[in-house]
């Protein structure tokens, strides 16, 4: 079974013209995402799998498997880092 990737519930949201601002009260930071990244926030709020991000991405961008898999991948290392997203597994 694949790891599953949900938003942390102690964070915020902001979303404006093509970016998104992440208030993490806890940590006090703020994370600005893009349009890339603002299209994995929203599927975020149920639990994805690394592939199922990836496969959404694909769908909307036109990049291979394999740059969707590897930007997916670095995007939820620097979420979780940030304490942004948790297990939903």
């Amino acid at each position: 079974m694949s790891k599953k990737f949900k938003r942390s519930m102690n964070v915020e949201v902001m979303e404006t013209e093509q970016e998104w601002l992440i208030l993490n009260a806890e940590q006090y930071t703020v994370t600005k995402l893009n349009e890339v990244g603002g299209l994995c926030w929203t599927l975020l709020k149920e639990p994805q799998t690394a592939d199922s991000l990836a496969l959404e991405l694909q769908k909307h961008y036109d990049i291979t498997a394999q740059e969707a898999v590897q930007d997916v991948t670095t995007f939820l290392t620097h979420l979780d880092q940030l304490g942004l997203i948790e297990d939903a597994s």
